[in-house]
């Protein structure tokens, strides 16, 4: 697993482009800003490729 860090003025939107041109094998991935929150211990949270971290909120991505 790999956890993003968001910049101070990033979006999510933004977030997520940075995760995918940095992804090493070229993976496409989503993320619903209310369906992917999660938390640390959940079981997403765990199994998620990459973990978006905004503002100490988790959003884990999916792989498209």
């Amino acid at each position: 697993m790999k956890i993003y860090l968001c910049g101070p003025d990033e979006t999510l939107s933004q977030a997520l482009s940075n995760v995918m041109k940095n992804d090493p094998d070229e993976r496409t991935f989503t993320l619903d800003e209310e369906k992917d929150r999660c938390y640390i211990g959940d079981e997403v949270f765990s199994t998620a490729p990459v973990i978006i971290n905004k503002n100490n909120q988790y959003y884990a991505v999916r792989e498209v």
